[in-house]
């Protein structure tokens, strides 16, 4: 169904409170934060995006942010009715805006592709450089659940600050930050006019040719959502691209999972969540010993036996979990050690379940 709707013109509300010199492609001081060189870019496609302060939106958010300031939340509703009503005493035009320019996208192009190993390469850079007390509490956080500085390189993980896209921003020519901004936006790292990854550990997937499919985030201060996926492009198995068919493949929930496996000299692919999507079942396709890691809890015992269903060649693993205090593998790696926790990995080994047991054992209290 096409959905289409009008909002007020950008420009004549920045040209009548901010500078009248504002035009469409061209950046401005910014009125939110102090500065000298003009860092506030505008977009034709009725968006503003700041370099030096990380603001961005629309028309609202400009107002917004001008009647607010860093309160203003466009999910207020009273907030919003009051800026709404305002766009109104500016007698500002209204354009048109054409809301299904958000696409799926289904393959990655060759732009996009190459944003993304450059995203990858600039958040690994910052979690290694540990240049703030934030990169250092990523790097800090990962080291104590047991990742070592061994995996995060090997694997490449990353870091994404609170600005860390526009800081990069700041160091081109204005010239060059509209086409900057432009590939960010089209490569699924800001949206709205906002970043996407703010203070989140970022897991790269990468391929063995060395392409980045995707992208996910996990929050370290508090949040909404634990897990962010780069939006717009297919999720795929996190890992998969980098194990061997002819090995046996362990499955989980979890991607610290998936990288606490790895880090133990094990193939290992995470679901990143209980969905295991048809695209994701086709591509387990040429792997013949596949093994499912269930974490500690009902939800994830769960989505085992659900799995059992779509791949029933798959067999069950069920680590000695020590009196429901250790949820994962993770947590094994964490409060045990590699060693401990290997140990304990080959253990259940000679104990694997097949998925008509594991149904017959655990299943029925879900199913």
């Amino acid at each position: 169904m096409t959905t289409t709707s009008y909002k007020p013109d950008l420009l004549p509300v920045v040209r009548k409170t901010v500078s009248s010199n504002a035009d469409y492609g061209r950046s401005i001081c910014c009125p939110f934060h102090s500065e000298k060189d003009p860092s506030l870019h505008i977009f034709e496609n009725q968006s503003w995006y700041c370099f030096g302060c990380g603001k961005g939106g629309d028309v609202y958010d400009f107002l917004g942010y001008l009647r607010f300031g860093d309160s203003w939340n466009s999910k207020n509703k009273e907030m919003f009715r009051e800026i709404s009503r305002e766009t109104e005493n500016h007698s500002c035009a209204k354009v048109f805006i054409d809301n299904n320019m958000k696409k799926q996208e289904t393959e990655i192009s060759d732009e996009t592709k190459k944003t993304f190993l450059w995203a990858a390469k600039t958040f690994h850079e910052t979690m290694l450089s540990a240049h703030d007390a934030d990169s250092e509490t990523a790097r800090n956080y990962l080291l104590g659940r047991g990742i070592s500085e061994k995996t995060i390189r090997k694997l490449r993980i990353g870091y994404a600050g609170r600005s860390e896209l526009h800081k990069k921003g700041l160091s081109l020519t204005p010239e060059k930050r509209a086409g900057y901004i432009e590939r960010m936006k089209n490569a699924g790292f800001i949206r709205n006019g906002r970043e996407y990854f703010i203070n989140r550990i970022i897991f790269p997937n990468f391929t063995k040719s060395g392409t980045v499919l995707n992208f996910t985030g996990r929050a370290l201060g508090n949040s909404t959502k634990r897990y962010l996926n780069i939006p717009n492009v297919r999720k795929n198995l996190y890992l998969l691209e980098l194990s061997d068919p002819e090995k046996e493949l362990y499955i989980t929930e979890s991607v610290t999972d998936a990288v606490s496996l790895q880090q133990l000299g094990l193939s290992a692919a995470a679901v990143n969540g209980t969905a295991l999507s048809r695209q994701m079942q086709a591509s387990l396709d040429p792997y013949k010993k596949i093994i499912i890691v269930p974490q500690n809890d009902s939800a994830s015992m769960h989505a085992a036996c659900k799995w059992c269903e779509t791949i029933p060649r798959c067999r069950i693993l069920l680590p000695e979990y020590i009196d429901g205090e250790e949820k994962d593998i993770n947590d094994i790696l964490r409060l045990e050690g590699e060693q401990q926790c290997g140990f304990k990995l080959r253990n259940a080994a000679e104990k694997l379940m097949d998925c008509s047991s594991y149904m017959k054992t655990v299943g029925n209290k879900f199913l």
